[in-house]
């Protein structure tokens, strides 16, 4: 876990791996609260069901509407545990989504650790 001072940090990203070419990386967030490095995770996932329109029955689907396992991403991650939800397109893109500690990057757009309570970065 990264520790800024006597905080954690807490990075949840999107990224979209092609069957070619390079990655691309559709944004994220650094925070300070685990609960929303996770509830990042949990809309960005949302978003992606349902522009990708993700069959009812899924993990992915299943995952959103369970606070159980929300509860439980929430204190794994406070342990050291990454949170990783992957969906795939019919084109065989996985779009990754995951939360983890530590944030003293934020990818190729971002500036670093959060400023305040958060920040946030988004792919041109």
């Amino acid at each position: 876990m990264t520790v800024v001072g006597d905080v954690a940090v807490y990075r949840a990203e999107l990224v979209v791996h092609r069957p070619s070419g390079p990655s691309i990386d559709l944004g994220g967030v650094v925070t300070y609260s685990p609960r929303r490095a996770v509830r990042w995770v949990r809309t960005r996932a949302e978003q992606v069901a349902q522009q990708l329109a993700v069959p009812s029955g899924t993990g992915a689907l299943d995952w959103l509407g369970d606070q159980v396992a929300f509860g439980r991403a929430v204190y794994g991650l406070m342990a050291g545990n990454p949170v990783t939800l992957t969906v795939v397109d019919a084109e065989g893109c996985a779009y990754a989504l995951v939360a983890r500690p530590g944030g003293g990057t934020v990818g190729a757009h971002g500036t670093g650790t959060p400023q305040g309570r958060e920040a946030a970065w988004l792919a041109a």
